[in-house]
């Protein structure tokens, strides 16, 4: 088991969207999610501290990925499916 602690945002325009970013890291300062997708330009925060297990899947979300993302980029951009 491996396990990640992040924070998570949920977007204000879309509630279906999140983002995922390490622990203390303020979406405020990242330029990234936003340019690639207007629809995180406004989050607001959904869970602190969260620690998931990097192998299994939540709600449709491939939680091996998002720790991919947030390795290589910083953050984490997905969508929760049913």
């Amino acid at each position: 088991m491996s396990l990640l602690s992040v924070d998570l945002y949920q977007s204000a325009t879309d509630p279906e969207k999140f983002l995922a970013l390490p622990v203390g890291v303020n979406p405020a300062e990242l330029m990234g999610p936003m340019t690639f997708d207007r629809d995180y330009a406004q989050v607001k925060r959904y869970q602190e501290a969260f620690e998931f297990d990097t192998t299994e899947t939540y709600a449709g979300v491939n939680a091996a990925k998002i720790a991919a993302d947030i390795l290589t980029v910083k953050w984490a951009m997905y969508r929760r499916e049913g």
